[in-house]
């Protein structure tokens, strides 16, 4: 095992777990560099572009070619160490690099200051005590050559910042940064982050690990803005992150979904999903032929329709793509009541805000791969959600109407008219009234009026059903499918709407906290 990694560093902790890394470039020095435990003498070999080995990838190259990175535990002493390779210890090399550049007198003059600075603290204990060790040396080694003295090092010319460190000043008062708290500690090691890109700006190669840690939703935003402004400065930044503030959908190429898996032979890999705006602009154009679209003009679409929501499903196993608002806050009620629970099984449902954003979130999240399910109405009073219709018709790869019939099946739901519609349907198709009974308890007892808040009123409704057991058919058809595609068994041993009770709409309302047979045809 190399000396450098720990057991830690191996996967389950276990090191006969080889590990293997290879990076490929395209504009360097080199064509491949890789990284491989399995070796007998450990080494990172770089590689020509004809697959020849190069010499040795030595320190110099590395520090050549070195990447500022910020882990996730934040360790205040290690990223202030003096290491060549801890943050600080790479700045702290090149404001000694760039002073020795200067070719000026500095350093003939700091060597005189510092000797007039010493001869201040020679008092006459001192030289008292310097004698007595000359002394001593001497009468150790008598016919030794050496005479010993001391010498003040308070700098080192190999390095002359190298005593350079982080003080706090707290009302005038200066402050180790070790008696500060660990959420003052980690703003220092991303100011040190930021200062190392701007002051050494362009070209620097930087990553964080969970830039979240310790800040609120809006210091995320915030500090999102700030890798922007790096980026535009010609920084290049990786972050991993577990928080969708990091994310932006308008930018899908620069999204890197990495998870672990194990492979038909049983080893367990890294896997990588990324895409190109190019590859993504031209689906969205193939979809569209009667449209000209760019890059530009497609991310302008996509800023105008996201919502925060939208980044969340670059986390989820399965996303589920609803047309509006009801169906994200009722779906998950009911299918929870089905033993379907999204959050359990990392389901994530987004409502597009309309018809004609559907396709465009589709889209964006197959092209990573992410396992989609969707959920739309076959409306088509309007000439815009008739067009609509065609498009996703075109979408899900069946005969272009503008209006197709409703249908469960197991990549995708087409609700009868909308939402309101197909629950009126299925409940009352057993117990006439029950919906529009609920509908108006609702609208009671949240003082709303009658057509306006729908989401409000679709949660009512569906808290009641569940509280009470009670699960529509098409939802049940739906949780069927979600299941199939998680590779869940699928036991639902709820009650039929014939049990529904006879005044049901007089059950109190609970609060509920719970929140592939097939390719997809595009």
């Amino acid at each position: 095992m190399p000396g450098n990694l720990l057991d830690s560093d191996y996967f389950l902790g276990d090191c006969r777990r080889n590990i293997f890394i290879r990076l490929d470039f395209e504009d360097a020095p080199y064509r491949r560099i890789d990284f491989d435990t399995s070796r007998e003498r450990f080494t990172m070999k770089a590689y020509d572009g004809r697959g020849n080995e190069t010499r040795g990838f030595n320190n110099e190259e590395r520090a050549r070619l070195a990447f500022a990175y910020v882990d996730a535990s934040r360790n205040f002493d290690r990223q202030f160490g003096v290491s060549r390779w801890s943050l600080f210890g790479q700045a702290v090399r090149l404001l000694h690099d760039d002073l020795l550049q200067e070719g000026s007198t500095r350093l003939p003059d700091l060597r005189g200051l510092l000797d007039q600075a010493h001869d201040l603290l020679k008092t006459d204990l001192y030289n008292s005590f310097e004698t007595a060790l000359r002394d001593a040396f001497a009468e150790q080694l008598r016919t030794s050559r050496y005479d010993v003295q001391f010498q003040f090092r308070t700098i080192d010319e190999t390095n002359l910042y190298r005593s350079l460190y982080p003080t706090l000043v707290e009302r005038g008062q200066f402050k180790s940064p070790s008696e500060a708290g660990s959420g003052v500690r980690n703003l220092l090691v991303l100011a040190l982050f930021h200062a190392f890109a701007r002051a050494f700006r362009g070209g620097a190669i930087l990553g964080i690990e969970e830039p979240e840690l310790f800040l609120h939703p809006h210091a995320q935003r915030s500090l999102m803005g700030q890798f922007e402004k790096l980026v535009l400065e010609g920084n290049q930044l990786f972050v991993s992150s577990h928080s969708s503030a990091f994310l932006d959908i308008t930018r899908p190429e620069r999204v890197v979904l990495v998870e672990c898996r194990e492979d038909e032979d049983g080893e367990y890999c890294t896997n990588v999903r990324t895409t190109s705006a190019e590859a993504l602009l031209e689906k969205r154009q193939q979809l569209h032929p009667e449209r000209v679209m760019t890059l530009l003009s497609m991310r302008a679409f996509m800023r105008n329709i996201r919502t925060a929501e939208m980044a969340e499903p670059y986390f989820a196993k399965l996303v589920v793509v609803a047309e509006g608002p009801s169906e994200r806050e009722a779906l998950p009620l009911l299918c929870s009541q089905l033993g379907l629970h999204f959050d359990e099984e990392g389901i994530s449902i987004v409502a597009a805000g309309g018809k004609t954003a559907i396709d465009t979130l589709v889209h964006v999240y197959q092209s990573h791969e992410i396992p989609i399910y969707v959920v739309f109405d076959n409306d088509h009073g309007k000439p815009s959600e008739r067009n609509a219709n065609k498009v996703m018709c075109r979408l899900l790869g069946i005969p272009e109407t503008e209006s197709p019939a409703p249908t469960i099946t197991s990549l995708y739901a087409i609700l009868d008219e909308n939402w309101e519609t197909q629950m009126r349907s299925d409940l009352d198709a057993f117990h006439p009234g029950l919906y529009d009974q609920l509908v108006g308890e609702a609208q009671r007892c949240l003082g709303v009026e009658s057509g306006r808040n729908k989401p409000l009123v679709a949660r009512f409704v569906a808290e009641r059903l569940a509280h009470s057991e009670i699960i529509p058919d098409f939802i049940r058809q739906i949780v069927a499918h979600l299941k199939s595609m998680l590779g869940l068994a699928n036991t639902t041993e709820m009650h039929s709407i014939e049990d529904a009770p006879e005044s049901i709409w007089d059950i109190e309302s609970t609060d509920d906290n719970d929140s592939e047979e097939d390719e997809f045809p595009f």
